[in-house]
């Protein structure tokens, strides 16, 4: 890396009950031009009380019911991730105007919010199997989210999270006039070579 340059990052949002170093994986599936950036989320989940998920399981926000986050815990979380990019900018060669979300699960929830809520931050997103929570009182910026570009992927299979809710998400960024791209997938709750294939030529198009 030469002094001084930045360069286009990608901030990668894990799902609940995963860690860090999970979506760091699919850097070697996209562009190699990106900075990764992939922090852990905030709670430590008590594998005693969720048996189904092993040791070093995190959450950005608990959650109190499926498909409906806490609009406190998900403030909460927002405000985090938005000190946290201040911290990237300051201590990493990110370029602050090519700075993408990729998240999973509740990652793309987070990610997905934080992009309505603070357009001007971010770049663009790759919301992969989540949703956007409609009911958890989102102030989005109208007019700053216009031509913004999403591009999400869902499974038609997914058991966790149905994908009517990722259709509905669809339909409030068309609506909004976002510069969005939508995919589903024939997959559960997960991400595919397929998807990834579809990820991966979008962020080209985005570097070009």
């Amino acid at each position: 890396a030469e002094a001084g340059s930045v360069y286009p990052t990608i901030l990668a949002l894990h799902g609940r009950g995963s860690n860090e170093g999970d979506l760091i994986g699919l850097a070697d599936y996209l562009p190699k031009q990106f900075l990764w950036i992939s922090p852990r989320g905030t709670f430590e989940i008590s594998t005693a009380l969720n048996p189904s998920l092993g040791p070093d399981s995190y959450e950005w926000f608990q959650i109190t019911q499926i498909g409906k986050p806490d609009p406190t815990r998900l403030a909460n979380a927002l405000k985090i991730i938005d000190t946290f990019i201040d911290e990237i900018i300051a201590n990493y060669p990110v370029d602050k105007n090519r700075l993408y979300l990729l998240g999973f699960s509740q990652g793309s929830i987070l990610s997905m919010s934080y992009a309505l809520t603070k357009p001007e931050r971010v770049a663009g997103v790759i919301a992969q199997s989540g949703y956007i929570p409609h009911e958890s009182g989102l102030q989005i910026d109208e007019a700053g989210i216009k031509s913004k570009p999403f591009l999400l992927t869902h499974g038609i299979q997914d058991p966790m999270l149905p994908v009517e809710w990722a259709r509905r998400s669809r339909d409030t960024l068309q609506k909004l006039e976002t510069d969005l791209e939508y995919h589903e997938f024939n997959m559960g709750h997960n991400v595919t070579a397929e998807s990834l294939s579809v990820i991966h030529t979008c962020m080209d198009k985005q570097i070009q």
